[in-house]
């Protein structure tokens, strides 16, 4: 099973026709494709200014990231959001290093070599469930960031465990 999660600030519903039969279901529920229709869905806005890809002056990037309405758009604020993450938790593996021995600094070395290795595996796997499509890579760089933001805090966690 493929579970997909994509960061959606505004909620919508999507409400579709009743059929008067209760034992159908709704058409989009029947594979990954239906999923990903729907979380792209969610990630539409409703407002005037978000329907705009151009920068609107005095809005905050995450703002612009929020109103994002093209998959291009989209690709570009994961894009930045897995780049910060990929800093955030760099800081945290050097600042995590500097508080093991030697023993320790080469375990959690290979650890991180792994880690990165399954993250990017896992990215690549659940982009493929729409391969071939221009949600493929925002799917992907959606996964890299948030697998990156939860090992950050794992590292995060560790180095103040040490502190204690």
């Amino acid at each position: 099973m493929v579970t997909l999660v994509l960061h959606c600030p505004k909620k919508r519903t999507f409400l579709g026709r009743e059929s008067g039969r209760a034992d159908q279901h709704a058409w989009w529920l029947d594979d990954i494709r239906g999923v990903v229709f729907l979380a792209v869905l969610c990630c539409l806005g409703g407002s005037a200014q978000g329907w705009s890809e151009t920068p609107q002056p005095g809005l905050s990037p995450h703002v612009a990231c929020a109103n994002a309405q093209t998959t291009a758009a989209m690709r570009e604020c994961e894009s930045t959001r897995y780049h910060q993450a990929e800093a955030d938790m760099t800081a945290a593996y050097h600042r995590l290093m500097t508080k093991l021995d030697a023993r320790g600094r080469a375990k959690l070395q290979r650890a991180q070599q792994a880690w990165r290795t399954f993250r990017d595996a896992e990215a690549v796997f659940q982009a493929d469930a729409v391969k071939g499509g221009t949600l493929a890579p925002l799917i992907r760089m959606n996964v890299l960031a948030d697998m990156t933001e939860a090992r950050w805090q794992q590292l995060l966690q560790a180095a103040q465990a040490l502190d204690k």
